[in-house]
């Protein structure tokens, strides 16, 4: 099969519309500040880099929880915009890379000690690329009971 000729897509890291848990694990301990800057990653997946730089827009889709719920059987809710500062839903990617990231800081120390949240995102503008059918969006989960 020659794949030389395949348009390139643009999608999300890891397999998001599964949902994921994150890089880290937090205890709970409130009596400091706790906030991790973390980051999403985004994927050029093409034959070869691309020889021009494009910018990715990304935004939150709250439409992602209810239908996550439904075809899981579970009842997260959105992530509060005070848990979370989403730095810039617009990426750029340069020429000669494939992977561009979505700075996220996480404010942990205001998670209540019971929560199901979710944060969903999706890509909503490629720039001219593809957006993949099944890895344009992303669900990040934080569950504690």
């Amino acid at each position: 099969m020659d794949v030389s000729n395949t348009a390139p897509i643009i999608e999300f890291g890891v397999s998001p519309a599964n949902g994921s848990n994150g890089p880290f694990k937090y205890k709970g301990d409130t009596t400091a500040s706790v906030t991790i800057d973390t980051a999403v990653a985004l994927v050029i997946a093409s034959p070869q880099v691309l020889t021009k730089s494009v910018t990715i827009t990304v935004g939150v889709d709250p439409s992602q929880v209810n239908a996550y719920n439904m075809a899981n059987g579970t009842s997260y809710s959105l992530l509060p915009a005070n848990l979370y500062n989403l730095k810039d839903s617009v990426i750029s990617i340069p020429a000669g890379y494939r992977v561009g990231r979505i700075p996220v800081t996480l404010n942990l120390t205001s998670f209540p000690a019971v929560h199901s949240y979710a944060l969903p995102l999706t890509i909503v503008n490629g720039d001219g690329l593809v957006i993949s059918g099944n890895s344009g969006t992303f669900m990040w989960l934080f569950t504690r009971k």
